[in-house]
């Protein structure tokens, strides 16, 4: 992150939920060092469901493995509520586990960022920051909803049609003007002197 890079937690209601009572107070611990004072911890996915039903959050950090309910069968719970400003709510899970399997399995419930254990406080905190900055457009499909999994903007594949409504065509048309010459290249490429 940028030193300039600045964000505001202390109105963010944020969810926490994490079998392990020392993992909740880090947690907890950290996010108050990042100005956040409404801050809920649970000790499962069941009691995060509950309160998710019930009120809205800002934000949501849910470890991978709990038992009965885990991190990804949580996100994957909010995502697909029928209510459009709940289901949106950013959600990061922490796992001891990321192996490519489990970050495949957190990209497809629709978190938007997996955190591998240990973590440390300027990886949470530049991950709330990205999500916060990011332009990431929210998809609904037929089997997934979730944040954009997609992260570059580069246009479809070769050879394939694109799938999102901005995506621009293959066709690339002819030329609108002569191309610049050498000395005009050279001219948009050379020190000047600044106009005072």
């Amino acid at each position: 992150m940028l030193d300039s890079s600045r964000i505001n937690l202390n109105s963010a209601k944020v969810l926490v939920a994490d079998d392990n009572e020392n993992a909740r107070t880090i947690l907890q611990d950290m996010l108050r060092s990042f100005g956040a004072n409404d801050i809920i911890a649970v000790k499962d996915g069941t009691e995060a469901k509950s309160l998710l039903a019930k009120q809205h959050f800002d934000l949501v950090i849910t470890d991978g493995a709990m038992p009965e309910c885990d991190g990804y069968e949580l996100v994957r719970w909010l995502r697909n509520r029928p209510k459009d400003e709940d289901r949106i709510t950013p959600a990061i899970i922490i796992s001891a586990h990321t192996r490519e399997s489990q970050v495949a399995a957190g990209r497809d419930c629709g978190a938007n960022y997996i955190i591998a254990k240990p973590i440390s406080p300027q990886v949470l905190l530049e991950r709330i920051f990205y999500i916060s900055n990011e332009p990431r457009s929210f998809i609904v499909g037929d089997s997934y909803a979730g944040p954009d999994r997609r992260w570059k903007h580069q246009g479809p594949p070769s050879q394939e049609e694109g799938r999102r409504k901005s995506d621009l065509s293959l066709d690339i048309g002819a030329a609108q003007d002569e191309n610049l010459s050498e000395n005009e290249l050279d001219d948009l490429v050379k020190p000047q002197k600044a106009a005072s």
